[in-house]
Parts: structure tokens; C-alpha cells; sequence
């Protein structure tokens, strides 16, 4: 055997232990995801406890009827991760796309008790509980995961705006509307952990890795 040969084959043999040291490595390595939305004052500085740390906004409490015509609060999704996102069942475009990846988020944690979906409508006037139980239907959304909600539009775009930071953007016929394709991903304590694009296959695909990372977060601080 010509020494080229043997250096090519020598390579050749080389390559699968490389590249099994580096996905041993990266299983290893963990990182903790960042908080979104620090609290500022009134001239936009930002707000430190007394150990100097940032303070962080939470999404603030609510309660609303979901597909079930069931109440549905803040305060029974504490204590679980969810993914949150804003909609309305007769967008023609964005929202279907978005809702089919929403799909691929509730497969990969199905049977994840400490993961819901969280869908608000921004048409509630038109989105009622049956509205929205023939829209998850369309999806096999699990109404004991994937929670698609309506109430008072005043409170759902308060939430969005102040809860969750999405513009309002003018819809011809609509005095205000919010059409966001962010997908949020909530942590337990109420704190926005990433913001993605859901209508975006390769962002979801780090959504679902992200939420992984969030358990394990939390898998190791017991």
C-alpha cells in the first residue's frame, strides 16, 4: 500500500472517532437560556436588586376560557414551561403556518406533562370556545396540552403588549390588532426564556431543542 493510501484510509478511520468525541463533548455541555424584558425605570435604566443583579418582567396573571369553555389562568400553567403564541382562526396565511409547526412542538413533548401550548386569539369576538375547539381539532391539538384561549379582547391585548412585548400592527378594518408569528417560550417562574419565528422550521427545530435545555435546567436544581 502506497503511504498516500495509507494516509487517506489513516483519515478515513479517523473522521467517525472525531466526530464522535465532538457529539460526546456537546452532550455535555450545558447552557442556561437567558431572560428576556429586564424591568427599566421611567427614564429607561435598567432595574438591579441590591446584589446588583437585573430585574426581569413576568408575564402578569389573566384568566380566560379556553376551547373547553373552561377557565384557564396564569396561575395553573405555573409550575409548567409552555410556548405561547398569538393567532386568529380565519387568518388566511401566517397563522396556519405557524399553527403547523405548533404541531411539531406538541408531538415532541407529548407526553411531557410539564410542557402546554398556550394559543390566544386576537378576534375574540369571533373566536369563541367552539370556534376554537373546531380549530384545534384541524391541528389534533391535545386540549389537555395545547390550549387555544379567548375573553375580553381589552385583557388579551394588554397581555400581549405588556405581557409578552408584541407590536400592534393596523389591519384594515380593525382599529388595532396584534399579528405576531413569535412563538415565546414561558419558564415556570413566569419569565419570557426565547423568543422565535414561528412560521421558520429551523427556529422551531431550536424551540424544541431549547425547551430540552429548560427542563434540564431545571432537572438539575432539584
Amino acid at each position: 500500500m502506497s503511504n498516500t493510501k495509507a494516509l487517506i484510509l489513516g483519515i478515513l478511520l479517523l473522521v467517525p472517532l472525531l466526530i464522535f468525541i465532538f457529539i460526546g463533548s456537546f452532550g455535555e455541555h450545558h447552557f442556561t437560556l437567558r431572560k428576556y424584558f429586564p424591568q427599566v425605570t421611567a427614564t429607561g435604566e435598567v432595574v438591579r436588586n441590591a446584589e446588583g443583579d437585573t430585574l426581569f418582567n413576568q408575564v402578569p396573571a389573566f384568566e380566560l376560557i379556553s376551547q373547553q369553555g373552561q377557565k384557564v389562568s396564569q396561575n395553573e400553567l405555573d409550575g409548567n414551561i409552555y410556548v405561547a403564541d398569538f393567532f386568529f382562526a380565519t387568518c388566511p396565511d401566517i397563522c396556519k403556518q405557524m399553527s403547523s409547526q405548533m404541531v411539531r412542538v406538541q408531538e415532541a413533548f407529548l407526553d411531557e406533562e410539564q410542557v402546554k401550548i398556550v394559543s390566544f386569539t386576537v378576534n375574540p369576538e369571533h373566536d369563541t370556545p367552539e370556534v376554537l375547539r373546531e380549530y384545534g381539532e384541524r391541528y389534533n391539538a391535545d386540549p389537555t396540552k395545547w390550549y387555544f384561549l379567548t375573553g375580553d379582547r381589552d385583557k388579551i391585548y394588554d397581555l400581549a403588549q405588556k405581557g409578552f412585548y408584541l407590536p400592534v400592527m393596523k389591519v384594515e378594518g380593525q382599529q388595532d390588532f396584534i399579528h405576531s408569528e413569535k412563538f415565546m417560550l414561558v419558564d415556570k417562574n413566569r419569565y419570557v426564556r426565547g423568543i422565535y419565528d414561528g412560521t421558520d422550521k429551523e427556529d422551531v427545530d431550536r424551540l424544541i431543542l431549547e425547551i430540552k435545555v429548560l427542563l434540564d435546567e431545571y432537572s438539575k436544581s432539584k
